[in-house]
């Protein structure tokens, strides 16, 4: 309790804060978690008599060997995101950063901080969004909103192709061992933080960092959340597993992000 006491004065007393979101911060919207147990990684599916593993099904080869059954996974998902409300956590967290210079990076790729009512400018999705598509061509290097198309319609005949070249087109997300991942609207957003970092702590603000459902086996929103607050500014991490501290600078809060949100003030 003393420790999301503290949490709770430094928020308030910050003029700015940077967030970091991984994928806890979805799972409490009531979306299935990639890792553990019973994640979206250690799951299959069966189709015509054939068993296919998620995790193989998020690769740039599938969307060359098996198109049309990795394009099915990925609208279905897809489908699972656009009818899947963010929580409540999310308001919260708008409502208390609307007077605070703030910017939100995320691995999420479900695009949930923009359906809250985040300005689409202050957020970098460093794993791509589900939302865009590129072809898989990385010679292509333009990206592309996703068409709207119903997993059940989708046909060998229709699915999403490249409006350049033709070809099949892959999401545009950082898929399983992946080298051909067209980052640049990534870059874009990355550009914007990387200016929004210098301008802020140039001006010697009130500055801290929260991180928000970041788990340690895909180390990157973790790392950027540390590289952000090094020795110089608080970084809160709020997480029910993996919520281990190392520096003097770090508060360790053991709850879920939607929670550890609403308890806020």
């Amino acid at each position: 309790m003393k420790y999301q006491i503290n949490a709770i004065n430094l928020i308030k007393e910050a003029d700015a804060v940077a967030i970091f979101a991984g994928a806890g911060m979805s799972v409490d919207s009531g979306l299935n978690p990639f890792r553990g147990d019973d994640g979206l990684w250690t799951k299959s599916i069966i189709i015509d008599g054939k068993t296919y593993n998620h995790l193989d099904l998020m690769s740039h080869h599938a969307f060359i060997d098996t198109p049309k059954i990795a394009w099915e996974f990925i609208l279905n998902l897809r489908e699972k995101y656009h009818q899947t409300s963010p929580h409540e956590g999310y308001f919260k967290l708008l409502e208390i950063l609307k007077d605070k210079e703030h910017f939100i990076v995320t691995s999420n790729i479900d695009e949930h901080f923009l359906k809250a009512g985040f300005d689409e400018n202050r957020i970098f999705e460093c794993h791509g969004s589900i939302n865009y598509m590129q072809c898989l061509d990385i010679l292509e290097r333009e990206v592309w909103l996703t068409p709207d198309i119903h997993p059940m319609k989708l046909e060998t005949n229709n699915l999403p192709i490249c409006p350049n070249c033709g070809s099949v087109s892959r999401p545009n997300v950082l898929l399983f061992g992946d080298w051909f991942w067209i980052p640049i609207r990534s870059t874009h957003q990355q550009i914007r933080y990387n200016n929004w970092c210098k301008e802020i702590k140039e001006k010697n603000k009130s500055i801290i960092a929260i991180e928000l459902g970041a788990g340690k086996t895909i180390r990157t929103i973790r790392n950027t959340a540390e590289t952000f607050a090094s020795t110089h500014y608080p970084l809160i991490r709020v997480n029910p597993f993996d919520f281990d501290i190392k520096k003097p600078n770090q508060i360790s809060i053991q709850m879920n992000a939607k929670e550890f949100l609403m308890s806020l003030m």
